[in-house]
């Protein structure tokens, strides 16, 4: 037995069956049926381990309907890895049965070749501008920018600044929030660290969370070698989801320099809370804000108390804790399009929570995460802009009221009107 199979075994054996994950999975509440609980995947990656399933349509559904959102692991007596069994489980069915054409175009074909991607967003954001929407999943779409956020920066060098680090910018800030990319640049920048932008690629989470082992590696070899050339102090990432790929990479592809790659990458807000102690704002900001605990910084990174000091540091703004404010959004990347129903669902739970609290903004750390509640609260005709935590900061710094040094003028920022 292979090093890899008795690490499934030893997971699978670690499971009683006790049932706890049915208390906090967002799918299985949302579908109260047996299969669709944590515990249900752990028996069905065990059967897949001992060869007694076929890997049919049935075994992708129950495995690919898995959010990844870690709930069932945090909540797990027994410390079961709910989310790296059904990793595995995809990963098998990739080896046996190939992916899906539409998959294996975008990721082997798209996700692998900036310039492919740069026109991929070119295009949607083409078809975006004709207004014509052709199924209600359209609306889901982000808002594609027509050029990526790394050709409009031009660096501003600082004079003698504390540290230098590099901002992988992932794919969301590079082709749709480049609001959060001027944000992050500015409120680094404030606190004298210098900012480099060396040539990236995509994480390789989609490939990853689609069983592409492949693709997911390759494109971490190329992000390591890249990045650790640049010399840098730090690697910081405003993505939640991008975040625990990168510190993922040692394991990933267990190397020496991916194992030194991962241990200097941070989220924006513990660099700012832990690393560098941010410059406390003098600018008010007279909102009452709500926060959205992304499943991927919270639990799969251990960052929550972060974001929230960094919001408690800015001058007039109110924070007001939603209920369940860790709870999945039901976004989970593409989870979104391929089960919209269910997706859905699942965030009508997270868009009655904000409402209740009656906040004038959500401040997230994901993306992924932004997209999807911006689209349940237009969906609930609420009235009530998404932004990233740094974008409030950068606000208190005075980006858009002051000078905008080192930052594309004209951009209009998501909190315009806020």
């Amino acid at each position: 037995m292979s090093n890899e199979a008795k690490a499934v075994k030893d997971q699978v054996n670690r499971c009683s069956k006790c049932g706890s994950c049915r208390e906090v999975c967002p799918v299985f509440i949302e579908m109260n049926s047996e299969p669709w609980v944590a515990r249900a995947r752990v028996q069905l990656a065990s059967a897949a381990l001992e060869h007694q399933v076929d890997f049919s349509h049935r075994y992708k559904e129950i495995m690919e309907s898995c959010l990844l959102c870690k709930a069932c692991v945090a909540h797990c007596p027994n410390g079961v890895r709910v989310d790296k069994l059904v990793l595995w489980a995809r990963q098998e069915a990739v080896k046996r049965q190939g992916l899906a054409f539409i998959k294996k175009v975008l990721l082997h074909n798209v996700l692998r070749y900036n310039y492919r991607l740069d026109l991929m967003a070119k295009i949607l954001a083409a078809y975006q501008a004709t207004g014509v929407r052709l199924t209600p999943k359209d609306n889901l779409l982000p808002h594609f920018r027509t050029v990526p956020f790394r050709r409009l920066w031009h660096p501003r060098e600082l004079k003698q600044p504390s540290l230098v680090v590099a901002y992988f910018t992932g794919c969301m800030t590079q082709y749709v929030y480049h609001q959060t990319g001027r944000a992050v640049l500015h409120v680094l920048e404030e606190n004298n660290v210098q900012v480099v932008l060396p040539e990236q690629w995509c994480c390789g989470m989609p490939a990853l969370a689609a069983g592409d082992l492949q693709t997911a590696r390759a494109l971490a070899e190329r992000n390591v070698e890249s990045l650790t050339k640049a010399g840098v102090d730090y690697i910081i990432t405003d993505c939640a989801s991008c975040g625990e790929m990168l510190k993922g990479y040692g394991q990933l592809l267990g190397n020496d320099m991916a194992r030194k790659f991962s241990g200097i990458v941070k989220d924006v807000s513990f660099f700012l809370v832990h690393t560098i102690g941010f410059r406390h704002p003098d600018k008010k900001v007279p909102l009452v804000v709500t926060y959205h605990d992304p499943c991927h910084l919270k639990r799969g990174q251990g960052t929550w108390a972060e974001p929230r000091k960094i919001l408690a540091g800015i001058p007039g703004l109110t924070l007001v804790e939603m209920a369940e404010s860790d709870r999945c959004c039901g976004s989970a990347g593409s989870f979104g399009f391929t089960h919209y129903d269910l997706s859905m669902k699942i965030l009508q739970r997270k868009v009655e929570n904000i409402r209740a609290t009656g906040a004038q903004a959500v401040a997230t750390g994901c993306p992924s995460c932004r997209l999807q509640i911006e689209y349940g609260l237009k969906k609930a005709d609420i009235s009530v802009p998404v932004v990233h935590t740094v974008e409030l900061l950068s606000r208190a710094y005075g980006l858009g009221m002051e000078g905008e040094a080192g930052l594309i003028k004209g951009d209009k920022s998501s909190l315009k009107g806020v």
